[in-house]
């Protein structure tokens, strides 16, 4: 299944550790259509629109989660459930 989620990634700390959560977005195979980070009082937020096969987001999600600065990884769907486009064929 292929999904369009918004992640929004709240981070302690600063630079460095933003950089350890985008490290990970980089090497997830999913396409990004945006990212935006900010950073709030001693905290940064980085928020993304990234889209791919269900299993890939969930991998990135779960990487991220995993990092020791993160504090919260929340997922919101933009559009779900439609096919695969990578492996739809049409024969005629």
């Amino acid at each position: 299944m292929w999904v369009e989620t918004k992640l929004c990634v709240k981070v302690f700390g600063g630079l460095d550790q933003l950089t350890r959560v985008l490290n990970i977005a980089r090497r997830g195979k999913v396409n990004y259509r945006g990212l935006e980070a900010k950073f709030e009082n001693r905290y940064a937020v980085a928020c993304m629109e990234l889209e791919g096969r269900a299993e890939e987001v969930e991998w990135v999600m779960k990487k991220m989660a995993a990092l020791p600065e993160v504090l919260s990884v929340e997922p919101s769907p933009m559009k779900v459930d439609f096919e695969d486009p990578l492996t739809e064929v049409v024969l005629p």
